[in-house]
């Protein structure tokens, strides 16, 4: 038989030989440092949840980005049914005296079942993990309230928010119809929508994402250009959306773009302008 040896015993009977050697390459055991089969695939299975992990993040974000612009989208059809009530105007991004900011004059037209705790989900951005219990994540784009843009008009080279403070009210109205006006938001000059010539070119809402920046709180109701934002993207949080942010433009529709790419373009549209060719 093959692989065995047989010899003759004493008595003249045959005996099998036990081999003198054995076969082990099946159950050899790895020299010191060296990878077993198991080892190896451990270290794929870790690879491939690592791998996953990481898409799940890039998912996530994608999901969390797309969250924000459709707030930003029920905010700017808020914003709309604000102006078929006022006479085809927008809301004052700000009005100091009545600590009354945007967000709360829109409040009345946005869905009322999604209100949580009397605060409202749609005013912050699904990516907005700062603590503050009534954030806002949103700002509009601010008219600088100067003789050379005033009275709001469609030739404007700001923004479309009017932010009234104590001194534009007086130097521009007057002491006494600043004093009538303070007392009624719905007294003072707006920005009409008729005054946009270009409404898909034309900034109303931006993400502002800031511990500050707060429900019905004025100060951060309107920024005059993207300099806060690439400030937030500089300091604290490049990782929200990828660097780049969602603006809400009067058509109704979000873009998505970089602080950078949302100023002057090299074809002269300037989003953050009344009048997008200035």
């Amino acid at each position: 038989m093959s692989g065995v040896n047989c010899r003759v015993g004493a008595a003249g009977t045959a005996q099998r030989a036990i081999p003198t050697t054995v076969n082990f390459g099946k159950c050899r055991r790895p020299a010191a440092g060296g990878f077993t089969r198991l080892d190896l695939l451990v270290l794929i299975g870790l690879a491939v949840l690592g791998a996953a992990w990481l898409g799940l993040g890039r998912i996530g974000e994608r999901g969390r980005r797309a969250g924000c612009a459709a707030n930003l989208e029920v905010l700017g059809q808020a914003m709309q049914g604000f102006g078929n009530d006022h006479g085809d105007a927008l809301p004052p991004a700000s009005v100091e005296p009545q600590r009354l900011a945007w967000d709360a004059q829109i409040a009345p037209y946005l869905p009322r079942n999604l209100v949580q705790n009397g605060i409202d989900p749609l005013f912050r951005c699904p990516s907005d993990r700062l603590a503050h219990a009534r954030a806002r994540s949103y700002t509009m784009s601010a008219h600088d309230m100067q003789p050379g843009n005033w009275p709001p008009g469609p030739d404007n080279t700001t923004g479309v928010g009017l932010v009234w403070t104590r001194d534009n009210l007086g130097r521009l109205l007057g002491e006494p119809a600043a004093g009538l006006a303070a007392t009624n938001a719905d007294f003072l000059a707006m920005v009409k929508r008729s005054f946009i010539r270009s409404p898909a070119d034309t900034l109303v809402l931006t993400e502002l994402i800031n511990a500050d920046n707060n429900l019905k709180d004025t100060r951060l109701a309107a920024i005059s250009g993207s300099g806060p934002q690439l400030e937030l993207l500089l300091q604290h949080h490049p990782r929200i959306h990828g660097g780049f942010f969602n603006y809400l433009m009067l058509d109704g529709h979000v873009e998505r773009v970089s602080p950078l790419q949302a100023g002057t373009t090299a074809g002269g549209r300037n989003i953050w302008n009344i009048n997008p060719a200035n």
